[in-house]
């Protein structure tokens, strides 16, 4: 096992189920924990077979949750919410809370795959253009030995009749993890609206996830990831498909949190 892949291991082994707490912000639930815990809890849901559907909360999500209500209830149906970045932070610390972690998939993911591989439970991988999902589970296995990946598919469900079989290849596979990578707000519907028909017991969506694990993105250097600055680094890779996401979304952000700060603390929580 590599030292990453140890060190990943022992800070998994060391997460206590005291450590998570349940907070509320902008109206949602927030599961407030750190990574290493997590990524026991999902795996130990998964190994039990227990019904369980997952998103992460960062600044692009709040806005959608106010001009989407149908993204917002999908929102609050999961049993878990994990906080996001550095504007999800902002917004806690404002709200008179710390955040233990900043509880992101990109990060969440090469450890959740280790403790995956460490108690048996096999990945499912959809999402993203046809390929990247197949690439990313070819790296994931080749740096993590006895990861299972029990099958990957495109995100490009173009109809019913795709979906259905798409569906059936997810529960013919046994996979106890399912990653749905398809982009906010569309993986957080496509999870609430099939969750009944989904057999897999974990079911997370996890947006450009498979992009960057498949190689086709780099991701920030890990300087900018712990400023807060992986969202210039995605814009400076993809400008013209996330220059409204990130310039006009986080202006949009922090005016919204400014306005309800000054208005309406208590709409924070």
């Amino acid at each position: 096992m590599s030292s990453a892949a140890t060190i990943a291991r022992r800070s998994t082994a060391d997460a206590r189920p005291s450590v998570e707490r349940s907070i509320r912000l902008f109206g949602l639930p927030i599961a407030d924990t750190t990574i290493p815990q997590a990524t026991l809890w999902l795996v130990q849901q998964a190994r039990q077979g227990r019904t369980t559907s997952v998103a992460f909360l960062n600044a692009h999500c709040v806005n959608v949750a106010y001009t989407r209500p149908e993204y917002r209830h999908a929102m609050t149906s999961m049993d878990r919410v994990y906080a996001d970045g550095v504007g999800v932070r902002i917004a806690a610390q404002w709200a008179g809370i710390e955040l233990q972690d900043n509880v992101n998939g990109t990060d969440l993911f090469p450890v959740l795959c280790e403790e995956a591989a460490h108690a048996g439970v096999g990945m499912f991988f959809l999402g993203a253009s046809q390929g990247i999902a197949a690439a990313a589970a070819d790296r994931m296995q080749a740096r993590t030995p006895g990861l299972q990946i029990r099958g990957t598919h495109h995100g490009y469900i173009a109809d019913p009749a795709a979906e259905e079989r798409a569906i059936a290849q997810i529960n013919a596979s046994g996979a106890g993890i399912l990653l749905v990578a398809m982009g906010v707000p569309s993986q957080e519907l496509w999870i609430a609206r099939n969750r009944h028909r989904i057999q897999v017991p974990v079911v997370i969506g996890v947006g450009g996830l498979f992009d960057y694990y498949s190689g086709r993105i780099p991701r920030a250097p890990a300087p900018l990831r712990k400023a807060g600055l992986e969202w210039a680094w995605r814009l400076a890779q993809e400008p013209r498909r996330l220059a409204r996401r990130y310039l006009l979304g986080n202006i949009e952000f922090l005016a919204r949190l400014a306005w309800l700060r000054l208005t309406a603390p208590a709409a924070l929580n």
